[in-house]
Formats: C-alpha cells, structure tokens, sequence
C-alpha cells in the first residue's frame, strides 16, 4: 500500500491518505483499510482516488 495515495470510503465517502486510514480497532486487520469516521473496514469497498482527476474536478 503506497501511503502517498488517496482512498475514499465507500460508506461515509470519507477522502484521506492511506495513512489516515490506520485501523484503531483492537479486532481490525492491521493489513487492511479502516475508515476513521464510521469505522468500516471491507477492503472491497474503498475506493482509490486519483489525485490528478481530483485536481480537475
């Protein structure tokens, strides 16, 4: 996981880091994503964004 990317949740559309996306709970995968404001952490749901797009938006 490259902690210089952009990933957004794919609940609450939250739109951080990877290294924001830190898991902080003590059951959570430490290899997977957890978001830090609904703490969901199916890795299947995270999306990465494009900072490129983002900046053209």
């Amino acid at each position: 996981m490259e902690t210089k990317s952009s990933f957004e949740c794919g609940i609450c559309y939250y739109q951080s880091l990877a290294e924001d996306f830190t898991p902080i709970t003590v059951s959570a995968n430490f290899a997977a994503l957890e978001c830090p404001k609904c703490l969901n952490n199916d890795e299947d749901s995270f999306a990465e964004v494009d900072l490129a797009m983002k900046k053209a938006a």
